[in-house]
């Protein structure tokens, strides 16, 4: 028995444009099979890993069911060109199992991750795709009968469909040594992590060490700020009381153009004297931050961090008026979009009573 003529309009064009479009939500379930499992042993997953994976394996549902809508209508035009009956019925039979086979082996890959099962979604669509391409292609048809690139074809998206099952037992088998791997490598990440940790806190207190009244300010500040335990870091502050240059220093900082006002939170405890300059400074600094291009919500937190350094100095006869009138402008702004019933309100209000009676009480 002869072999189905190919129809003389057919054209592979079509069929090689369609293949080409449903290689992006191909490349996308790839990336969501291989990237979206979060790694490791599933049971360890703690509830954002739960919900990345939740998300992942959304996206790869999507992106399966766009491609299999594109894997049908590329069978559809194949068969349509020309192939044997029983080729036709096995097509229409191979196509929702091949799309169950997929989401199964998917599903496997988000439950036991790093295994084999991502081969069935990664193998059937290019061999489905490479089979109709070859039947809408009039050069490639006569290399070989109809019938049997049918039969190696369609044998071969049934034997990626029944890997489905044997490759989800092999990687249960091995998701223990696979779990097992991943802790050891975590493991020696963290022990990498804290051992650099552990070498820079070395070089830190080595550097905090060798401090003297001549040394730079700012050396001190990265002393005042370090991760410190509480008597260490009472050490640090009567330590940089005794900096030599801190009175110009702080005047220098805080005209810079970014002055490190969050390092310099506890310049009211260093035994600084409200000089001119100083006060001239420190209201610069104030305003430049209350007019901070970020989130109110993130200005708001560093003006706060500021309020002992307000309350002394506006004490000791710094005239900040117009750094509280900008800092309570700005806290303003987080206040308004809030609730009467918002916890938060209560804090900002508080901050905003402070910042008004230094500002009348001059």
């Amino acid at each position: 028995m002869s072999s189905p003529t190919l129809p003389a309009q057919s054209s592979p064009a079509g069929a090689i444009a369609l293949a080409v479009a449903g290689c992006i939500p191909y490349g996308l379930l790839i990336v969501s099979l291989v990237y979206g499992p979060p790694g490791g042993d599933p049971s360890q997953y703690g509830p954002e890993d739960r919900l990345d994976q939740s998300l992942a394996q959304l996206y790869a549902i999507l992106f399966g069911v766009l491609l299999w809508i594109v894997i049908g209508i590329l069978l559809r035009s194949a068969v349509r060109t020309g192939v044997p009956r029983w080729a036709a019925i096995a097509t229409g039979i191979l196509f929702p199992i091949s799309a169950i086979a997929a989401f199964v082996a998917g599903a496997a890959s988000f439950d036991l991750p790093g295994g084999w099962s991502i081969l069935v979604p990664a193998l059937l669509p290019p061999l489905i795709a490479l089979w109709t391409i070859w039947l809408r292609s009039p050069r490639l048809r006569p290399l070989v009968t109809v019938k049997r690139a049918s039969i190696a074809g369609l044998a071969t998206v049934v034997i990626v469909c029944a890997a489905t099952i044997p490759l989800n037992i092999l990687d249960r088998l091995q998701m223990p040594a696979r779990a097992a791997a991943d802790a050891r490598k975590n493991e020696a990440i963290a022990a990498q992590l804290a051992a650099e940790r552990a070498r820079r806190e070395r070089a830190q207190r080595g550097k905090f060490v060798s401090l003297t009244p001549e040394s730079p300010f700012a050396d001190y500040l990265d002393y005042l700020n370090a991760n410190l335990p509480e008597p260490e870091h009472e050490k640090a502050v009567a330590q940089a009381r005794r900096s030599a240059t801190r009175q110009e220093a702080a005047v220098t900082l805080l005209q810079e153009e970014k002055a490190p006002l969050f390092e310099m939170r506890e310049l009211w405890r260093l035994d600084v004297a409200a000089t001119p300059e100083l006060c001239s400074a420190l209201n610069g600094a104030l305003i430049k931050r209350a007019n901070w291009d970020e989130l109110n919500q993130l200005v708001g937190t560093y003006l706060e961090d500021q309020l002992p350094n307000m309350k002394f100095f506006t004490a000791a006869g710094c005239k900040l008026d117009p750094a509280l009138d900008a800092a309570a402008a700005r806290v303003q702004k987080i206040i308004v979009p809030m609730s009467k019933a918002d916890p938060a309100r209560e804090r900002w209000n508080a901050f905003i009573a402070a910042v008004s009676a230094l500002r009348q009480a001059h």
